[in-house]
């Protein structure tokens, strides 16, 4: 059985972060390059995403059983998909901070601090917000 405390989530997040979205100092999370990567991570996510909500539905979670070779079963495939929230809106916000300033850069926007610390700022407290709504569930 799987089983994972929700205060783990952070930690899982740094490890996520750490080897998906930093893999170059120089590089910015402006660049359009970076904008794909992560949507998509937020593609192979939100599949995953899907597959084990689908999995932990009362009425389809014995097709996908049956098709997973009793891998996934109902309390399996909740666990994962209540586990996949956290790294989903992650990404998500991360995608959002990236577009939002790719078009204040092509717009001919040149205030760094907006790059710096408006952005950065918004980003974690979305992050935050989600993360703290998110563990409202668990307790």
């Amino acid at each position: 059985m799987l089983y994972l405390m929700p205060w783990t989530a952070p930690y899982m997040l740094i490890v996520i972060a750490a080897t998906v979205t930093i893999p170059s100092i120089n590089r910015s999370i402006y660049s359009p390059s970076f904008q794909r990567q992560t949507a998509w991570v937020l593609l192979a996510l939100s599949i995953m995403e899907a597959l084990t909500g689908f999995a932990a539905g009362p009425v389809s979670s014995n097709l996908i059983t049956a098709a997973t070779g009793g891998l996934l079963t109902r309390g399996v495939g909740l666990e994962l998909h209540l586990l996949l929230i956290d790294p989903l809106a992650f990404f998500f916000t991360l995608h959002i901070a990236s577009g939002i300033g790719l078009a204040l850069i092509r717009r001919g926007v040149r205030w760094t601090p907006i790059y710096t610390i408006v952005i950065p700022a918004l980003l974690l407290l979305g992050f935050a917000t989600v993360i703290y709504l998110d563990s409202l569930f668990f307790f």
